[in-house]
């Protein structure tokens, strides 16, 4: 390690840098995507992440894994195609 330098530690996860106007299901969607932990401070300090975790839970969009303390780590599921229309036979 050189002299000098410093090293810094991050408790606070990508969904919980949301903007205000950016706060919404998709947004902590793709969030969790690309960075599926959440810090349990991030929940104390951020009610409306905990509301949209919550819903995203019951919505069957997301599912909490195993992680140890402080995290969170979430497993988001990606939404099944919709089935295409079959064309009535002529």
């Amino acid at each position: 390690m050189k002299r000098g330098a410093i090293f810094l530690d991050s408790f606070s996860g990508a969904a919980s840098d949301l903007r205000k106007g950016d706060r919404t299901e998709e947004n902590v969607l793709a969030a969790l995507r690309r960075d599926p932990r959440i810090s349990t401070w991030d929940f104390g300090e951020h009610p409306w992440l905990c509301s949209l975790i919550a819903d995203l839970k019951r919505g069957g969009k997301i599912a909490e894994l195993p992680e140890p303390y402080p995290w969170h780590r979430f497993k988001v599921f990606e939404a099944a195609p919709e089935p295409t229309p079959k064309e009535p036979a002529p």
